[in-house]
């Protein structure tokens, strides 16, 4: 997800008033997911995102909406839509590329400040692609291609 500087810190001063409506300390936030103090505060102030698995264990945490948290840019295809079960969603999509004959692969790692991250790659010509950062941009254009190809090639019929 790539944001600007006032998209980051829009982003963390949802996760603060969204942490701060729950009564958690930023403390309680970091020993709930399994982060250190210090990262929730660099996602609050707007100074670093949390990756998609990182943003998914807030929001379950804090028990709010993903796409009240995640509503910020252009680049974020859900803005402006109620999304009941992002995980799902992305789960939906992954197997859809499986079936597809798209090999994906899900890996997860520590960063340099010991954040679990997971990456999402997909191997196309014996090269493998990290579209983590795109997921969601790559399922929104896929829901506009398909809504083009299908009137493109379906046929018309009017409702009786």
């Amino acid at each position: 997800m790539k944001l600007t500087a006032d998209e980051r810190r829009e982003l963390g001063q949802k996760i603060k008033t969204a942490r701060k409506q729950k009564g958690l300390s930023q403390e309680q936030l970091a020993d709930l997911i399994g982060y250190k103090v210090g990262t929730i505060s660099k996602y609050e102030q707007g100074y670093r995102i949390p990756d998609i698995g990182v943003l998914l264990k807030i929001v379950e945490v804090l028990e709010c909406d993903i796409a009240n948290v995640a509503e910020l840019s252009s680049g974020n295809p859900f803005k402006g839509r109620e999304i009941q079960n992002i995980e799902e969603n992305l789960s939906r999509y992954l197997d859809w590329l499986r079936s597809a004959q798209i090999p994906v692969s899900l890996s997860t790692f520590r960063d340099k400040d010991g954040i679990e991250c997971v990456e999402i790659s997909v191997k196309l010509d014996g090269v493998s692609i990290d579209i983590s950062d795109n997921v969601f941009s790559l399922m929104e254009m896929s829901r506009e291609h398909f809504i083009l190809l299908a009137r493109q090639f379906g046929e018309n019929k009017k409702e009786r």
